[in-house]
């Protein structure tokens, strides 16, 4: 049986309603779908869930009555493509900031040596000319 519970109160409620709008039978508040309203509480872990779940999301316990599903949150490929993709992501990362730094040390290296001569030019000019 489909327990449903308020999720102002948090009591087991037999939600009624007009057309589709909802309303708790205890504390009369208006129950939506979006994660304010009511919900599943799983007989297993006590997940919460939305009430038109199979399985819980966390624990894999069948709320039909139907066979129990076993949750596995990562296979090993799903694993070890994680792993190489935050390596990769890793690598990506070093290898931009390394080329901002090479190219802003390098564009201060020539603004350097063109503000030296300009003084230079400009420290000649006023001195012989």
């Amino acid at each position: 049986m489909k327990k449903i519970f308020c999720y102002h109160c948090q009591q087991e409620v037999k939600p009624y309603g007009f057309s589709k709008l909802r309303f708790c039978s205890q504390c009369y508040r208006r129950l939506t779908d979006d994660g304010n309203g009511f919900y599943r509480v799983c007989e297993n872990c006590s997940a919460n869930m939305p009430p038109d779940a199979d399985y819980c999301f966390k624990c894999g316990h069948s709320l039909n009555g139907s066979a129990d599903k076993i949750i596995s949150p990562y296979s090993a490929k799903e694993l070890i493509l994680s792993w190489l993709l935050g390596i990769f992501a890793i690598i990506f990362g070093i290898f931009i900031i390394s080329g901002i730094l090479y190219i802003s040390f390098n564009l201060i290296a020539v603004f350097l040596v063109f503000a030296a001569i300009y003084w230079l030019y400009y420290f000649i000019k006023l001195r012989f000319f």
